[in-house]
């Protein structure tokens, strides 16, 4: 059982708050939550930014914490550690390497295009940057249109775009600080795919690569799962206390089949896992797509929480079966869809989704309500009150 003991978190309830679930804490709510007791009530934490940053704009955390008063936090801190595969800066850190960068319009699009001149030879790419809002929406994903990695031969290369791992987690500590008894904070690691080895080389041609030419599929993906490891213990040694492991272009919704899932993925995570509850951590897995065939699966490597359990038409998550086979083993989160529920439904549709799920993933504890994904720019406010004053309705636990 992937439950989390209370001397791994260094959390200790006072018998007075186990006693009296109406004053518990945020902080006090999730972490009774994964361990598999009942709070106060089922704690709230949907997924939030675009809404928040096409409403607002960038904010301060304490100002967010004002506009989400009733939000428990699972807050998602970055390891700092430089990415100069998903980010395209005008300045980079990379001595020793001379890089031809030029920017232009396409269309809508700014365009950018790069060449690395590296000791182990010259890798290039090319990406079109959407600009943010309108029909693109608040944070639109740029497209590539050529990759860094063409074959193997480009392997040596890319390490040298790779900068040594971030040590330094003081801004950690000071989200920390602030977020205090509301909340839980955890640093972003993602997977050997996510923003990595699926950003240096083409999704499709990765998974042709597995039969086609295993020997590039393995070995770019262990540069940057072995590059994981190194930025979980980075960050674990600096005292950090969660690990959000985004896994989302591993889902099964990316195109990858249940046999190479077991067969590549599994163990990664477990590894994952294992590196992080050696610390005394915990592990909040993240995908966003389809789970049935692969929640049971991943539950078995031990994590501690599972997000987003999107349900259909996006999804498959059925949560009543989820609730019956890993309801004892992982913390459930999410569930509410973004789309169909929160932006296009009804207050009525949305008191009707949340109070049946309630009803299914509530007792025992091991749920936490929140949504399929960030809530979307043009929410209606309507929808988002009566998913707040749904969730606090329903989510007491007597």
């Amino acid at each position: 059982m992937a439950t989390v003991s209370a001397d791994r978190l260094n959390y200790h309830l006072k018998e007075e708050d186990a006693m009296a679930r109406a004053e518990m804490t945020g902080r006090q709510r999730l972490l009774t939550t994964m361990q598999h007791q009942e709070p106060d009530r089922v704690p709230i934490s949907p997924r939030y930014a675009a809404w928040l940053q096409a409403e607002y704009g960038s904010v301060p955390l304490e100002r967010e914490m004002e506009l989400l008063p009733d939000l428990d936090y699972m807050h998602i801190a970055g390891d700092a550690t430089p990415d100069y595969l998903t980010r395209y800066p005008d300045e980079y850190d990379l001595p020793g390497i001379e890089i031809d960068q030029v920017r232009y319009a396409e269309g809508n699009y700014t365009v950018v295009e790069r060449t690395f001149h590296t000791p182990a030879g010259d890798i290039s790419d090319r990406t079109k940057i959407p600009p943010s809002g309108r029909e693109y929406g608040v944070s639109p994903n740029p497209i590539k249109t050529e990759y860094l990695v063409k074959s193997s031969d480009d392997l040596d290369a890319l390490m040298y775009l790779l900068p040594p791992v971030n040590n330094n987690f003081d801004h950690y500590h000071r989200a920390r600080e602030t977020i205090g008894e509301r909340g839980v904070v955890m640093i972003c690691i993602r997977s050997a795919l996510d923003h990595n080895a699926g950003q240096a080389r083409d999704m499709q041609d990765l998974m042709v690569d597995y039969y086609d030419d295993r020997d590039l599929f393995n070995r770019l993906l262990d540069i940057f799962h072995r590059r994981s490891l190194e930025r979980i213990r980075a960050a674990l040694e600096a005292g950090v206390e969660g690990i959000f492991g985004s896994w989302y272009y591993n889902s099964l919704s990316s195109g990858w089949s249940p046999a190479i899932y077991r067969h590549v993925f599994i163990p990664q995570i477990r590894e994952h896992v294992e590196l992080t509850h050696s610390y005394g951590a915990f592990y909040d897995f993240y995908d966003d797509g389809k789970l049935a065939g692969t929640m049971q699966m991943i539950a078995d490597t031990g994590i501690d929480v599972l997000e987003t359990c999107t349900p259909p038409p996006v999804g498959d998550f059925d949560l009543g079966h989820a609730k019956a086979t890993i309801g004892e083993m992982v913390a459930l989160k999410g569930y509410v869809d973004l789309l169909y529920v929160i932006k296009h439904g009804t207050p009525e549709l949305i008191e009707r989704t949340v109070a049946e799920a309630m009803e299914i993933a509530r007792p025992g504890g091991g749920w936490i309500i929140g949504s399929s994904d960030s809530f979307r720019e043009g929410t209606p406010k309507e929808n988002l009150e009566a998913y707040w004053r749904a969730c606090k309705q329903y989510g007491r636990y007597e």
